[in-house]
């Protein structure tokens, strides 16, 4: 994709985010193979991977330039059932529950 600004269309209509890393997009699209992308959204820009569909359906991994903490944070359909969700992303990118710096409680 190009630098442009970024939507996904959510079953639900919107997305919550459920993780944060501190292991940047691009490491975790090399873990499973995924392209990234460059794009903009209403608070900046982001290097991004989109991922779907899988058992929770379409996974998006943001990391905002402007994040004073550098996290990377993984969205999902805000219907989403949180705890299936969380397994789901761990599962697809190779993450252990110490690579886990904030979840959705």
């Amino acid at each position: 994709m190009s630098d442009s600004k970024f939507t996904v269309n959510w079953p639900s209509g919107d997305c919550i985010p459920i993780l944060a890393t501190k292991i940047t997009a691009l490491e975790l699209a090399r873990r499973g193979n995924f392209s990234t992308f460059r794009a903009e959204d209403d608070l900046d820009w982001f290097s991004g991977v989109l991922v779907g569909p899988t058992e929770i359906g379409t996974i998006l991994v943001m990391q905002h330039d402007g994040n004073p903490q550098k996290l990377t944070v993984f969205y999902v359909d805000a219907n989403a059932d949180l705890a299936r969700a969380e397994s789901e992303v761990l599962r697809v990118f190779l993450l252990r529950q110490t690579d886990i710096f904030w979840r959705r409680e």
